[in-house]
């Protein structure tokens, strides 16, 4: 595949993830645990959502470098650069929106932006370009404690729980669903998405 097709891609799928995101902020039933983060943050000191997913992102980069013993990934910092752009672009279009005040519309948005955010974080992954800070501070949890992928994932998210609890962030019945949801469903769309992106 050319760098540009696979920057393409790259750049369709965080388009495509933040709108997701923006649209799990929107459904107001718990965002994200990292977005919960974010959230709580933003209303604390009054900085954007997209401002504290780059800040975040980047103390994470930072944490991972050091989980690695020095070994830093500063190309990281590009992706959370370009997530937290995107991301406040979403919320302004959608926060500009009105959800009719029902668990219903709640429900169906948040699982609207369920969808949307694996499939984004799919097509995002493909290209296996620089990776999201979390994702690389998760895999240096794996490596640095030789754990499996999906013990150093549950550790990630619940310090991003715990901060969020702290934070007051949005956590509630959705973070549940995404935390246990967004995973298997990225694996399904991923492995479909990228026979047809190689056949293509």
């Amino acid at each position: 595949m050319s760098i540009k097709k696979r920057t393409l891609l790259f750049l369709t799928g965080i388009i495509i993830l933040t709108l997701g995101v923006a649209l799990t902020l929107k459904a107001g039933l718990g965002a994200g645990s990292w977005d919960s983060v974010n959230v709580g943050l933003s209303k604390i000191f009054g900085l954007s959502v997209g401002s504290f997913a780059f800040i975040v992102g980047v103390i994470m980069t930072i944490l991972a470098g050091i989980l690695r013993r020095g070994k830093f990934k500063p190309q990281t910092l590009i992706t959370a650069f370009v997530l937290s752009a995107f991301t406040d672009f979403w919320l302004n279009i959608i926060n500009s929106m009105t959800l009719k005040d029902s668990i219903f519309n709640q429900s169906m948005c948040l699982l609207a932006g369920i969808i949307i955010l694996a499939f984004g974080l799919a097509l995002y992954l493909i290209p296996n370009l620089a990776p999201n800070s979390f994702d690389d501070c998760m895999m240096a949890f794996r490596e640095r404690f030789d754990l499996s992928v999906g013990k150093a994932k549950v550790i990630v998210d619940s310090i991003g729980i715990m901060i969020a609890l702290i934070v007051s962030g949005p956590i509630g019945i959705g973070t549940i669903v995404i935390t246990f949801s967004v995973g298997p469903l990225v694996n399904v769309i991923y492995n479909r998405l990228n026979k047809l992106v190689y056949i293509s």
